[in-house]
């Protein structure tokens, strides 16, 4: 679920001017020019996609030479398929383009690493500083927020951070007219949670794997996804899946927050978070 940390870093990079999400990976990152991510468009990373090898689904998970299973290893400190201790950062640079960015929805936890990378360059600051300094220190938490870093040092935001179930739910808050029951000030604007409701493609949503299985945990289709939020209803509710059953459900609308942490995967608690915020409990 902690990929949408990254998405709200870099909005509020571009917020204060420093990041323009139409440019391109290469203006920004000098090291990554000659590699795939040079001339892909910020946008397309925020929104995954980017075009890139780094598709994530139970066929590249079990695939040991796969793009996505060898960034999991290299952010874990596991030898890869070939017995070599890859850096995070050489295999994200070995991407390879396999189509069009900002053509599908296609899910992947490197591509939430380069926007780690992406603010870490802007900032000349580690990733765990810049949220600390932006966001978390800013609300009314009950505990750190714990960071876990690769072996060469880069924060892992891409799915192993973890918090309190309690300040899952003040971060979510951020999104709601009650964000200052959560925060001293106002951390995400009207203009970013709009750029999140209103400015998503659908037409980038209903291709690719990822689109059709949030479809599956609904009874209703999303309207689209954007800036790593995996689900936006045409009501203007986000959703924010975890691999392991965890989620983020927020309706801004309703002022309500709904989280969870991981239950039993024959279980799913996703569908109901839908259908507590439209039962009409919460107008």
């Amino acid at each position: 679920m902690v990929k949408v940390l990254t998405s709200l870093v870099i909005a509020l990079l571009a917020q204060e001017g420093k990041i323009n999400v139409n440019k391109t990976i290469g203006f920004y990152m000098p090291d990554f020019k000659g590699t795939v991510w040079q001339d892909i468009p910020i946008i397309d990373v925020l929104d995954m996609a980017t075009g890139t090898d780094f598709v994530e689904n139970d066929e590249t998970r079990s695939d040991p030479n796969s793009a996505a299973t060898r960034i999991f290893q290299a952010i874990m400190g596991v030898k890869s398929a070939s017995g070599i201790l890859e850096h995070h950062t050489d295999v994200l640079k070995s991407a390879k383009k396999i189509g069009p960015s900002g053509y599908a929805f296609e899910y992947g936890s490197g591509v939430t690493q380069m926007l780690v990378l992406l603010a870490e360059e802007i900032e000349q600051k580690r990733w765990a500083d810049i949220f600390e300094e932006r966001v978390w220190s800013k609300m009314g938490v009950e505990s750190d927020l714990q960071v876990p870093l690769t072996p060469d040092g880069i924060a892992a935001v891409q799915g192993t951070v973890s918090s309190r179930l309690r300040d899952l739910g003040r971060f979510g808050m951020l999104y709601t007219p009650s964000w200052n029951k959560a925060s001293h000030e106002q951390i995400v604007s009207k203009k970013m949670l709009s750029d999140i409701q209103n400015g998503c493609r659908p037409e980038i949503f209903n291709k690719g794997h990822m689109g059709a299985a949030m479809t599956k945990h609904f009874k209703e289709k999303p309207k689209c996804n954007a800036c790593q939020w995996d689900a936006i209803f045409n009501d203007g509710d986000i959703y924010k899946s975890g691999l392991m059953g965890q989620g983020l459900y927020v309706s801004p609308s309703r002022d309500l927050v709904i989280v969870w942490f991981s239950a039993d995967k024959a279980v799913s608690i996703t569908g109901y978070s839908r259908a507590i915020a439209t039962s009409g409990l919460f107008k």
